[in-house]
């Protein structure tokens, strides 16, 4: 074995060294790079009795480096729980994945990925082997959207691979799913919507109905229990009274006392008027009075929605509870996120423009929108009655004589 400290650079061939033994001259190759994950490696071979021969071999490990073979070499032995837990520091860091992200995740994955496939390297999951494991969840009877999200979280692990050359590609793109119990209609219909609000109305306090309201404007559930007072600016417009809601700010039961929205577009300003206005300010001070009752102090910074017998927070899963309150009264199931979905669709039955509603959902793209909408009985026959006359328009005349 030679020394490294005998190789002498060789002139105009980078990385190619050579070195005298007691049997003559050889040659070797020595060169540094770093990993998709930015760890140092070195690649060193010796013994060749030919300088182009050690330089052809380095060429051909650059080839290799450059097509990712290298890298996949390196992380031969890297496990789909060691990569995950990877991601997931890494994702963490730089604040990409939210708490309630994180425990989605691995729940997601400790239940149905980590036993199957936890201590596995990345290069031998097959595609084979892993459609067999779909298809067992789906014999299961796992409902769809169940392992839609379990199939997510093992493509980021594959994709983020693919995408640093810890192997050589994913394999497991565009896996079949099929035959899989497909999730219940979100779909509420507007009778039992209206129902369902004349309730809430009757059934409620006004400060408790005030926070249904807000749902029903499409917020979610996380931005309306993280609504502060600061939240809420009222102001007049041409003898109109306006209120100014900001949702920037998320309670979710991993980050109680507030966090991040969803997405960037998620951080936005809606504007309402009429009676809706006076509903806020009388919340807004019904808050404040509950502060004043139990001996707390309150500040822009207090919370919207506080409990009434202690002046805290409400937990941020409250608003479910308070709509099975209204559910047990009328027979009406709805939960919050179902509200943001009819919020979607009847504004867009009702033709409005798609770019505002985005915008007031705070979705990140038209597509998004779209894919919140549902049918509804109106609007199959508001869709039938306008086609009618251009569908039927001249036979119906003839019927009629």
């Amino acid at each position: 074995m030679t020394k490294e400290a005998h190789w002498k650079p060789m002139r105009r061939h980078p990385n190619v060294y050579e070195y005298q033994l007691k049997y003559g001259k050889r040659y070797g190759v020595r060169f540094t790079y770093y990993d998709g994950e930015h760890k140092r490696h070195e690649y060193k071979k010796s013994g060749f009795q030919d300088w182009k021969e050690a330089e052809v071999t380095l060429h051909k490990f650059q080839n290799q480096l450059d097509n990712g073979f290298a890298n996949t070499l390196n992380n031969h032995k890297m496990t789909v729980n060691q990569y995950y837990e990877k991601i997931k520091k890494r994702s963490v860091e730089i604040g990409k994945w939210r708490p309630a992200t994180v425990a989605q995740k691995d729940t997601y994955f400790k239940v149905h990925i980590k036993p199957v496939f936890g201590n596995m390297p990345l290069i031998d999951i097959t595609r084979e082997r892993y459609q067999h494991f779909i298809d067992e969840k789906v014999k299961s009877g796992l409902a769809k959207t169940t392992i839609n999200t379990m199939n997510s979280v093992m493509q980021v692990i594959m994709n983020t691979a693919d995408r640093n050359d810890v192997i050589v590609k994913n394999r497991l793109k565009n896996i079949s799913i099929e035959g899989a119990k497909e999730p219940k209609p979100a779909k509420l219909e507007p009778q039992d919507y209206q129902k369902f609000m004349e309730t809430a109305r009757d059934y409620l306090s006004k400060y408790w109905y005030t926070l249904i309201c807000l749902l029903a404007l499409g917020a979610r559930r996380e931005e309306v229990v993280g609504l502060r007072y600061k939240s809420l600016k009222f102001f007049k417009q041409n003898d109109q009274e306006i209120c100014e809601i900001t949702y920037d700010l998320a309670r979710t039961k991993y980050e109680q006392t507030g966090g991040k929205l969803k997405n960037f577009s998620s951080y936005r300003t809606n504007y309402v008027t009429g009676e809706f206005v006076n509903l806020l300010k009388f919340t807004l001070q019904y808050s404040k009075n509950i502060c004043t009752q139990v001996g707390r102090q309150f500040d822009d910074d207090s919370f919207l929605f506080i409990r009434e017998d202690n002046a805290q927070p409400i937990h941020p899963e409250y608003p479910n509870k308070i709509l099975n309150q209204v559910e047990r009264a009328c027979g009406i199931h709805i939960y919050p996120h179902l509200l943001r979905h009819y919020f979607a669709t009847m504004a867009r039955s009702n033709n409005y423009s798609p770019t505002d509603i985005m915008h007031w959902l705070g979705h990140s793209s038209l597509e998004m929108t779209d894919s919140y909408t549902r049918p509804t009985a109106q609007g199959a026959l508001k869709l039938i009655n306008e086609m009618n006359p251009t569908l039927f328009g001249n036979n119906e005349s003839k019927n009629k004589k």
